[in-house]
């Protein structure tokens, strides 16, 4: 009796804590297709980082799909050598979650190709796992939930069209929810969402877009799964999130270190639920600044910068252009900057728009959250893939592949799609390398690397 009691008491205290900010409820938008809502301002515009600034929206285009994915998955690869990875006689069962880059973002929306060359699947096909399913968009619904790519302008700054035929249809309700999906499922990753979502009585009601999302998986219970490896990339669409929503950065806030301020290590309580001692990898956290995101609009153009930030309609704030700031994208911001000729940029912006360098120091994932992931990971015995290297790298240019590949990480390169944010095919690729170079490192696994030369070529449609 005293044990159960005991039991009881600590079940109580064990309760799921959110490490997220607490949103702000938002009504659905209800509409019949995804078509409409490109066309009207519907919730999946809200996946790319502009799809809020309808001026910032142009025309919109019918594309089919182009890339021939399914003829480089039906290649055959060599055995793969799964080391510690797996006990004598078990079978790879392989499951991941994460946010948009694990669900497959690309271009600002989720389509039926940015899911088969998201990089878990070009991973699972790589290690010769034929039991992974990625919830495919059907091949009627290809393009998903839409997206978007950038328009040929004069000026050179990003602009975008919308690509809006064959999506996937959005059935009315409240709340409103996508058709479920049929078949099993092994890749649990969803925009702004995570573990959290699949850990019971502990999903967000109030996050209208990431439970639109994840209305599509409902039914399907990721622990039922017989998995023996876990794909866990958990953060890094908090840390945007919170780069976006955040007015003053500091590092007590629950998007920036915050989960971690207290008890000194990562205590989330949703990635050890689904993690139960199973081998895996983990992510850490890239910088915003190396994204083309935060780049679009670059400040070192200007021989004078003034920039103040108002606070409740008061401007009380300078910038101190001598030292690191960013500027979140915007209409507003795009429009100054285009009108700013003369060498001089001059602004008065919201304060949630503007990160100083205080800020930026303290939203920087390195200050605390990176080397506690890989305590964490030390911890439960998972290999790290250091995305933050990788994109820091890839940041700063002359960044090459193992097999030569020149990798251009700028707004019109070839490592992120016109988001700015997420990869395109070929980073989920460089992506996918990272993961099997940690596995074989970690887990002395002999996994064969993506050749990524003959992937882009594999790929592209013929000219």
């Amino acid at each position: 009796m005293k044990k159960l009691l005991f039991l009881i008491i600590l079940t109580a205290c064990d309760k799921p804590k959110p490490d997220w900010p607490t949103p702000k409820p938002i009504e659905p938008v209800y509409i019949p297709t995804s078509e409409d809502s490109a066309r009207t301002g519907g919730p999946y515009m809200w996946i790319h980082p502009m799809g809020q600034y309808p001026e910032m929206i142009y025309e919109n285009l019918h594309r089919q799909p182009a890339l021939k994915i399914e003829d480089w998955l039906s290649a055959p690869v060599p055995l793969a050598d799964f080391g510690r990875i797996l006990k004598a006689g078990q079978e790879m069962e392989m499951v991941a979650f994460g946010g948009g880059l694990t669900a497959g973002v690309m271009n600002g929306g989720i389509t039926r190709e940015s899911q088969q060359t998201n990089y878990t699947n070009l991973l699972a096909h790589q290690m010769g796992i034929k039991n992974f399913a990625m919830p495919l968009f059907e091949r009627e619904h290809y393009n998903g939930t839409g997206y978007y790519v950038y328009r040929n302008t004069e000026d050179g700054y990003p602009q975008w069209d919308r690509v809006v035929n064959n999506t996937i249809s959005v059935l009315p309700g409240k709340p409103a929810t996508m058709p479920k999906y049929q078949g099993k499922i092994s890749n649990y990753g969803l925009y702004w969402g995570g573990t959290e979502w699949y850990v019971p009585g502990w999903g967000c009601e109030n996050c209208a877009l990431t439970t639109l999302l994840a209305s599509r998986f409902e039914g399907h219970v990721p622990t039922d799964l017989p998995y023996n490896f876990i794909v866990i990339e958990e953060f890094f669409d908090r840390w945007m999130h919170g780069i976006r929503t955040t007015s003053q950065i500091g590092g007590f806030d629950e998007s920036f270190n915050g989960s971690i301020m207290n008890s000194g290590r990562i205590t989330d309580y949703s990635i050890n639920y689904v993690l139960h001692g199973k081998k895996g990898v983990i992510f850490t956290v890239p910088r915003y600044q190396d994204l083309p995101y935060m780049n679009w609009y670059p400040m070192k153009k200007f021989q004078t910068v003034s920039i103040t930030f108002d606070r409740n309609g008061v401007a009380d704030g300078a910038v101190n252009s001598a030292k690191p700031f960013s500027l979140i994208p915007t209409a507003k911001l795009y429009n100054i900057y285009k009108r700013s000729k003369s060498g001089v940029f001059t602004a008065n912006l919201p304060d949630i728009e503007v990160i100083d360098a205080q800020e930026r120091h303290q939203s920087d994932p390195a200050l605390y959250y990176n080397q506690k992931i890989r305590d964490y990971a030390a911890e439960k015995d998972l290999a790290v893939v250091d995305l933050f290297d990788l994109y820091q790298r890839i940041h700063q240019g002359g960044y090459k592949t193992d097999d030569g590949v020149l990798v251009d990480g700028t707004a019109y390169g070839n490592f992120f799609s016109s988001d700015g944010i997420y990869p395109t095919p070929l980073g989920q690729a460089i992506i996918s390398n990272e993961v099997i170079k940690a596995l074989n490192k970690h887990y002395g696994s002999k996994i064969p690397l993506i050749d990524i030369a003959g992937f882009a070529k594999a790929i592209e449609p013929k000219k």
